[in-house]
């Protein structure tokens, strides 16, 4: 990295032989740029790494106090020592280096940005309610790499101001006040708590469920955004034990991705504007040694997928993988009898199997689909 290197080039002083046979010292070109580039650069490195490039110019020592975007991960930070510089202990962790950091920045200059890799909820608190009441724009807390057990985290006060929020780990994820800013939620490997906890962000447009859980006794998801326009959900909740319902309350929504166990049941009567879906089930039969194991049969999974085909029956472009077109074909008998739920269908894309042309994809399954509308166009193309 460009300021590891420079760090490493005036410890070693690197010179080099002109041509009359003088050593000259090489050209630091990093401590020519102006102030503005230099934090622009150093807002994308770990904190900590900007703090210490303070001892390698007079004019870098107060930089570091002007950056815009802080980058706290503790993987990269042991107990250490930070020498000659003011308001820092010789021996600091990483927890105490948060501390200065927050007491010793600029307070002048607005935090776009902060990211941070937590081992322990104290930090992850107080980084959380740092951003909060200086009006953070963007935050994204990642712990996925340290607990071992969900923990929670909430929030006591609303916020008007934070725009994109990312929750990574395992975290216990409750009902917030209302974040009125809010525009995009990205939860990864959280435990969704509540049946219905998204309703605080009443200006969100992007929500992304990755790697999700609900608490086991929570029957049904309702997904309330009333200015929502993407949804992901990828391999979301419990398995091989599907959720119960999902329900989705998204008059705007225009973009649609399920990955994963499907729902086993799907209530999303109201999308009279989605534009794209993408389809990628993933289904599985009770085996002998499951059968303690609640899960639909085989029969209830394909109605299940049918079902939902009908609740995005406004879809223009429908992706499907390879998964789902074969649990579609193997309700063969009921195709034949269904009519095409697509009204407005402008674009197929049944994507094929790795190495298998399109001649060999489910036949039934694109009758089915193109009932209704002739003239779809259907590709066969990867994701």
């Amino acid at each position: 990295m460009l300021i590891e290197t420079t760090m490493k080039r005036k410890a070693t002083a690197s010179y080099t032989c002109n041509g009359h046979g003088v050593l000259e010292q090489q050209e630091d070109r990093l401590s020519s740029l102006p102030d503005v580039l230099l934090i622009y650069i150093f807002s994308f490195i770990d904190t900590k790494l900007a703090v210490q490039s303070s001892i390698l110019s007079k004019r870098w020592v107060n930089l570091w106090t002007l950056l815009p975007v802080l980058n706290f991960d503790s993987s990269k930070f042991e107990e250490t020592e930070i020498r000659n510089l003011s308001n820092f202990s010789r021996k600091i962790t990483f927890d105490n280096f948060i501390d200065k950091v927050l007491a010793h920045r600029n307070g002048s200059i607005k935090i776009d940005d902060v990211n941070i890799k937590v081992t322990d909820l104290t930090s992850m608190d107080k980084v959380f309610n740092y951003s909060l009441a200086r009006r953070v724009l963007n935050l994204s807390i990642d712990c996925s790499e340290y607990l071992t057990q969900y923990r929670p985290i909430s929030c006591l006060n609303a916020s008007d101001s934070l725009i994109s929020l990312t929750l990574k780990g395992m975290l216990d994820f409750d009902r917030f006040p209302v974040f009125s800013g809010l525009v995009s939620l990205r939860l990864e490997r959280v435990k969704i708590v509540q049946p219905e906890p998204f309703s605080s962000f009443p200006n969100l447009k992007e929500l992304f469920l990755v790697n999700c859980k609900l608490r086991s006794d929570l029957p049904v998801l309702v997904v309330v955004g009333f200015q929502l326009s993407r949804l992901t959900i990828f391999s979301c909740f419990y398995h091989p034990i599907p959720y119960g319902k999902l329900v989705l309350m998204t008059p705007k929504l225009t973009l649609l991705e399920l990955d994963g166990l499907i729902p086993m049941s799907f209530d999303a009567s109201e999308l009279p504007v989605l534009d794209t879906v993408h389809i990628d089930c993933c289904f599985s039969f009770p085996r002998v040694a499951d059968r303690n194991v609640h899960q639909p049969d085989e029969n209830q999974q394909k109605i299940n997928l049918i079902n939902i085909l009908w609740s995005i029956r406004n879809a223009k472009c429908v992706h499907l993988s390879p998964s789902t077109v074969k649990l579609l074909s193997l309700s063969h008998g009921k195709l034949v009898q269904e009519r095409c739920p697509f009204e407005n269908l402008k674009v197929l894309n049944l994507i094929p199997p790795p190495n298998k042309p399109m001649a060999e994809l489910h036949s039934s399954v694109a009758t089915y689909l193109l009932k209704g509308s002739p003239g779809v166009v259907v590709k066969a193309l990867p994701r």
